[in-house]
């Protein structure tokens, strides 16, 4: 009889994700001076048991031995809950069901194996491990949340699952410039959405207690504009931190072509190698200059705990999406009718007011092959160039007197670079 080794490179799959995600519930035990019944050699028999029950209802032809499996895993760890618990109601410690939804998860995985979908079962056991790795930190964070920030985020889930899928998905506009999709534009909505929501729960998990630099940082993620609004205002009144806010604002303002180079790079992965030396090259003196400020720290510095507000409101998203629209329309018309040189005019003074707009329309064009790289590189070019004057704007005027003078050199140094960057392209 000739072996399978197939059969034995699953079985091995499955052990091997149940041995890992046993030894990181063990290793938890003993940190927390806990216990539970599913230990590491529980979850590796029960992944290696969600393989074989698949294995033998492939056999029979029937799904009976992978329910029943699940069954039995759902007994035991019904019976084993009311066993412990009976056991420590005298301490007063409730038992969690976190480690034993995992073991029911690793079944599941376990039988992911079985049908050679290796990839999908270790991606979710890599999701799997980090909701367990932070699960006290996700605790932290869920009790730090305010009843707005619960509504935001009914919000953010509606915009995104509610109303997406009921747009239809077919272009509108005069003869030539069909180019308004619904579903497109409402879906860039909530994509640029998602990221203010990703980077205000990052500064949510990190605390900005960590620093004015560091929410300068994470909240470039989400809004530079907005980042650097909130700031110079607050220099007013916290003069003192003048040099805190300034090198805040200067991290943010190089988060954003980082950022803005990932979102391009993950809507046209083709575009990853074009504009790697043009959105990426004026960071450098961008993450120098904030270097150079924070060198400048007095040495009786003290840090300032800044209030961060959820930044995703309902009524900001649709503006978003009313700019989107109108400058996706403008600067398609503009390239239709008036060739390259509109584009890029048409980018610049788009740029000053909202540079994803911009980028989020380029990139339409780009998808369509409507649009040369040159002229995205150039149009996005300007379109920074214009948006940093504009941030640069805001701080001069808006912020404390004692950020003018140190504002004005990022300024200057990113400006000059994005200039430089401009030059090189516009004669290649």
């Amino acid at each position: 009889m000739m072996i399978e080794f197939n059969v034995f490179y699953k079985l091995a799959a499955a052990l091997g994700i149940g041995f890992i995600i046993g030894m990181q519930r063990e290793n938890s035990y003993s940190r927390n001076n806990s216990r539970h019944p599913a230990g590491l050699c529980s979850f590796s028999i029960v992944s290696l048991c969600g393989a074989l029950t698949c294995f033998l209802g492939e056999l029979m032809n029937s799904l009976a031995p992978f329910v029943t499996g699940l069954v039995v895993v759902g007994l035991l760890l019904l019976a084993s809950h009311v066993a412990y618990g009976l056991s420590n109601r005298e301490s007063g410690g409730p038992a969690g069901i976190t480690t034993s939804a995992a073991l029911i998860m690793v079944y599941l995985l376990g039988s992911l194996c079985w049908f050679n979908r290796l990839l999908e079962a270790c991606i979710l056991m890599i999701v799997l491990l980090g909701l367990l790795a932070i699960k006290r930190q996700l605790h932290d964070f869920a009790k730090k949340l305010s009843p707005e920030d619960i509504i935001a985020t009914v919000k953010f889930a509606v915009i995104s699952l509610m109303i997406l899928p009921f747009l239809p998905n077919k272009a509108f506009g005069p003869p030539g410039l069909e180019v308004l999709n619904p579903h497109t534009i409402w879906l860039f909505v909530v994509f640029i959405s998602g990221i203010g929501f990703v980077g205000y729960v990052l500064i949510k998990l990190v605390g900005p207690g960590k620093g004015i630099w560091l929410t300068g940082l994470l909240g470039g993620l989400a809004s530079s504009t907005a980042l650097t609004l909130n700031l110079a205002g607050r220099s007013v009144d916290n003069e003192q931190y003048a040099a805190d806010f300034t090198l805040g604002i200067v991290l943010s303002w190089s988060v954003m072509y980082v950022r803005l180079y990932l979102i391009c790079v993950f809507l046209v992965p083709s575009l990853a190698v074009p504009l790697l030396a043009p959105l990426l090259v004026p960071v450098v003196p961008g993450l120098g200059y904030a270097g150079y400020l924070k060198l400048r720290e007095s040495k009786d510095h003290r840090q300032k705990t800044t209030d961060f507000n959820n930044p995703f409101k309902l009524l900001p998203a649709v503006k978003f999406g009313l700019v989107f629209t109108v400058v996706m329309f403008a600067a398609n018309a503009a390239h239709a009718l008036l060739g390259s040189g509109a584009l890029i005019a048409c980018s610049f003074l788009g740029g000053a007011a909202e540079m994803d707009a911009v980028a989020f329309s380029l990139i339409d064009m780009c998808r369509k092959a409507a649009l040369e790289n040159r002229n995205l590189i150039l149009a996005l070019l300007f379109a920074s160039l214009a948006n940093t004057m504009t941030k640069g704007g805001l701080v001069y005027f808006l912020g404390a007197k004692s950020m003018r003078r140190p504002i004005l050199p990022a300024v200057a140094l990113i400006c000059g670079v994005t200039v430089v960057m401009i030059g090189i392209y516009a004669v290649v």
